[in-house]
């Protein structure tokens, strides 16, 4: 499904520490963003996109409601609005931002939504709850969930493996695409969060002021909330989600739920298919899709190419995204949160344009 330039890229308070009680499903509704307030569309933003939207307006008098987070993985959409893809393609689509995977998911289960775009972790915990009619029918963010180092603490994987039992500091969220990549690289490495001085933090935002002050050693952030963070503090990059449920690892999603599936399933086939080709357009001209998107993210434009370029649009979920997604079950498994792998009960990739 992907053409071959994608191969081109690949509240500040602390919650808790590691506690012996175990955390369980309902956590998903407290947690924190995985690319959340750290990174707010900036007031231009809005005035481009209502332009866009006053354009989708005289071509379709149906609305498509999408959710979805400030955050790297929906370049792509932000680009699609901004180019007016959505009216060429006739469509009318109201972007309503969320600044956490919980607030969106809940719009979508309440009907305020007919999609969303976040973290996969999340319909799965909501699924798992007992929103049954969820599905995951295609792609958003593909990497860009990163383990970061600060200056000083550990320079790569094997110095931070070989720091277990030596209360290095490490922070995560619970139930998160960022938990992943945190268990994850521990596990494959045969040590575990009773390894380590672990906090879980409410926000991403906060994790990386405590990585910035000295706080935590290392952290989980997200793009492009992460390349600010490494590039304050000195950090190093670690590992990414790439290396945990890669090698193509999808972070957010789009979900919808079959109710909406049943009546409107070829619109949201037309909302991929526009995807699609602002993706292929982002990749076909990185420099020009950089100057559509830096006024609406407010980040400066050194740092947005390099968290762009580690977090890229993935607007369709092959085969490898979706053993991707399985192997990251498996690691929700280990953690307590599901006992069973529900990964194809909940994935629905059948809408996905061909």
């Amino acid at each position: 499904m992907k053409s071959d330039l994608f191969k081109w890229f690949q509240s500040t308070d602390v919650v808790s520490k590691t506690d012996e009680t175990g955390h369980g499903r309902r956590d998903f509704l407290r947690t924190g963003c995985s690319c959340c307030a750290a990174l707010a569309l900036t007031p231009a933003a809005g005035l481009m996109l209502a332009t866009a939207g006053r354009a989708e307006a005289a071509v379709s008098s149906t609305t498509l409601k999408v959710g979805h987070l400030p955050a790297g993985c929906v370049s792509h959409v932000l680009l699609a609005k901004k180019r007016g893809m959505f009216a060429k393609a006739g469509l009318k689509v109201d972007l309503v931002q969320f600044n956490g995977p919980a607030d969106n998911i809940r719009a979508l289960v309440a009907g305020e939504l007919h999609m969303m775009h976040n973290p996969w972790t999340t319909t799965m915990a909501a699924y798992a709850e007992g929103s049954k009619d969820l599905r995951i029918i295609g792609g958003s963010g593909l990497a860009g969930i990163e383990l970061v180092a600060r200056k000083g603490s550990v320079a790569n994987v094997n110095e931070f493996i070989e720091k277990a039992g030596k209360k290095l500091r490490v922070g995560t969220l619970r139930l998160d695409t960022l938990e992943l990549v945190a268990h994850g690289v521990m596990s494959q490495n045969g040590v575990s969060y009773d390894d380590y001085e672990m906090t879980f933090f409410p926000s991403m935002v906060g994790m990386g002021e405590a990585l910035i002050n000295g706080s935590v050693d290392v952290c989980t952030l997200a793009q492009p909330y992460a390349e600010m963070v490494v590039k304050e503090a000195g950090g190093i990059y670690l590992a990414d989600s790439n290396d945990v449920w890669g090698p193509e690892a999808p972070d957010c999603v789009i979900t919808a739920t079959e109710g909406f599936l049943k009546k409107d399933s070829a619109m949201a086939t037309d909302y991929m298919a526009v995807l699609r080709e602002s993706a292929e357009s982002f990749y076909n001209d990185f420099d020009a899709a950089l100057d559509d998107l830096q006024p609406l993210y407010g980040v400066p434009r050194e740092i947005l190419a390099i968290a762009l370029k580690r977090q890229s649009p993935d607007p369709l979920i092959n085969a490898a995204g979706v053993s991707g997604i399985r192997k990251g079950v498996k690691y929700l498994i280990e953690l307590g949160y599901f006992d069973s792998n529900i990964a194809d009960e909940v994935l629905n990739l059948s809408h996905q344009p061909v």
